[in-house]
């Protein structure tokens, strides 16, 4: 069966023009054929000159990932005929969030230098007298963690980096909770301190698409809002986005519902507030500001303090147990 990949190119040293452009290819597609097998046919037949990367085959090393219709994918465990079928068409591109060094071959400085800020290393605290005992919980805690091939698919989806490329991304922090929720490591709250700065874990805004587009299975959500919650149980809570959940749960057990009002100068501050004012009143003329909540707490908010109780009570309980 001939299939027509559409491939997105560009060639920094382009004698006219070194502007990205499209170039479509024809290919005998056979049962089983996979896309990188696909570029490879093309680059063998067709076109030397067609740039991407690949090593193992095999869904391993990670290096084969590019976008596939629009969504990162790795090359190598990705079938032709069923993705074709799928969708109707093939189109090939380099992948999102990345600097495009030619065709689909990106630069993955940025994403070392992430990886590397996070202490990608464990930091072990003193040995017990008789050596680590390593529960199956605890193995289990930072299990999907490990499984990271370093594709950087999570970090090509991320809409939190799309808009802040200084953002930390979701790879790092999968990477930083596999030691943060290590028994064996001596340096967690300090990790949290510094993964609770600006451009942190606290900057994801929870889209799911790195989870939703691992290869791999990883999960960086999962471990997202790990370190969020180790964070906080840790009180390091001197930010906006620990603020912002305090606020909530102030909010929720006060009155029952979300005072968004409320919400907002608890989570920035008063003087950070009024520097939101001009925001404010975009909101207000298109019926989008909250109002300070002027009514009485919900019907049988008893029940919902009883719940905060109940929760504040085991959570000091597995506090007390280590």
């Amino acid at each position: 069966m001939k299939i027509r990949f559409k491939i997105r190119r560009f060639d920094p040293m382009g004698v006219e023009s070194n502007e990205p452009y499209w170039q479509a290819y024809n290919v005998d597609v056979a049962e089983g054929m996979t896309v990188l097998e696909a570029l490879m046919t093309i680059a063998d037949r067709d076109d030397p000159t067609l740039s991407f990367r690949r090593s193992c085959r095999s869904a391993i090393c990670g290096s084969c990932a590019v976008r596939i219709n629009g969504v990162p994918k790795l090359a190598c465990n990705t079938q032709v005929l069923p993705e074709y079928k799928k969708k109707g068409q093939m189109v090939i591109e380099p992948l999102s969030n990345y600097q495009v060094l030619k065709d689909l071959v990106v630069d993955f400085t940025p994403f070392w230098n992430k990886m590397e800020k996070v202490t990608p290393y464990l930091v072990p605290s003193k040995e017990p007298r008789g050596g680590w005992r390593i529960e199956k919980e605890d193995a289990k805690a930072i299990d999907k963690a490990q499984k990271c091939i370093m594709c950087g698919s999570c970090n090509a989806s991320c809409n939190s980096l799309e808009v802040d490329r200084s953002f930390i991304g979701p790879s790092a922090l999968a990477k930083a909770w596999r030691f943060v929720g290590d028994v064996r490591e001596g340096e967690k709250k300090r990790r949290l301190q510094r993964l609770s700065e600006e451009h942190g874990v606290w900057d994801c805004v929870r889209c799911i698409h790195c989870t939703e587009y691992c290869p791999k299975d990883v999960d960086p959500l999962e471990a997202i809002e790990n370190l969020r919650a180790r964070a906080m149980e840790e009180n390091i809570t001197d930010n906006p986005g620990a603020k912002h959940v305090l606020a909530l749960v102030d909010s929720v057990n006060r009155v029952g519902r979300l005072d968004e009002a409320a919400m907002t100068f608890k989570t920035l501050g008063f003087l950070r507030s009024l520097g939101m004012i001009p925001f404010g009143l975009k909101m207000e003329i298109h019926g989008k500001m909250p109002h300070p909540i002027l009514f009485p707490a919900i019907e049988r908010i008893d029940e919902v303090r009883r719940i905060y109780k109940r929760t504040e009570k085991e959570r000091k309980k597995r506090k007390k147990k280590g």
